[in-house]
């Protein structure tokens, strides 16, 4: 008689299919994403985050040491994303005011895109003090600031004006952008108002 595997007994989460450890650990940091993002660090439960993924507790916890962990690795994730965006928007401008005109372009599609990273984001910031998050948090915001302040080297930038700076004030920008826009401020959705934003932005920090 075959015993049974906890890997593919879903129990009350409902039935889980067999997976490679790597597989299952990519499921639950996928299906944890959005569990964050919508209730924050303290509202999302193990229980909730188990659920999210179709298992039990006791799988996920085969996977990571609990919920702190878990939002870790998910944070890790989302700094390599949020980077890799900011990158890929600015890839081919020249010049600090066609990389800011680029990242305005871009803000739409970054901000749909990478909305549930954004809000996780922001979620870390608020729970900056519980035990082993602040860490993660500052680590996450540090890599999307410098990815920022990185595509504001070389020529463009208002006499002054440090790279590092603009591409901070950027990251401000971006998170609260990323808190606002589900409350569909009227003043905020013109399709223009990147552009504003940009120009404005450009005003102070380019040449």
């Amino acid at each position: 008689m075959s015993k049974s595997n906890p890997e593919s007994a879903g129990g009350g989460a409902g039935a889980a299919r067999r997976m490679k450890p790597d597989e299952r650990r990519e499921q639950i940091l996928a299906a944890a994403l959005p569990c964050f993002a919508a209730r924050g660090y303290a509202g999302a439960g193990t229980r909730d985050l188990a659920r999210a993924a179709g298992i039990t507790e006791p799988i996920l916890y085969r996977h990571f040491a609990g919920k702190a962990d878990l939002f870790r690795a998910v944070l890790e994730r989302i700094g390599d994303r949020l980077a890799g965006a900011v990158a890929a928007a600015v890839a081919g401008a020249r010049g600090a005011d066609r990389r800011l005109k680029a990242l305005a372009g871009a803000f739409p599609h970054i901000l749909d895109v990478h909305r549930d990273d954004l809000r996780v984001l922001n979620a870390a910031a608020l729970a900056h003090e519980e035990p082993g998050i602040r860490d993660a948090a500052r680590d996450c915001a540090q890599r999307v600031g410098n990815a920022l302040a990185a595509s504001f080297r070389g020529s463009g930038l208002r006499r002054g004006v440090r790279a590092v700076t603009a591409g901070f004030l950027l990251l401000e920008v971006g998170m609260g952008a990323a808190m606002l826009r589900p409350l569909t401020l009227p003043e905020m959705e013109p399709k223009d108002f990147a552009d504003r934003v940009a120009s404005a932005l450009l005003g102070g920090i380019a040449g």
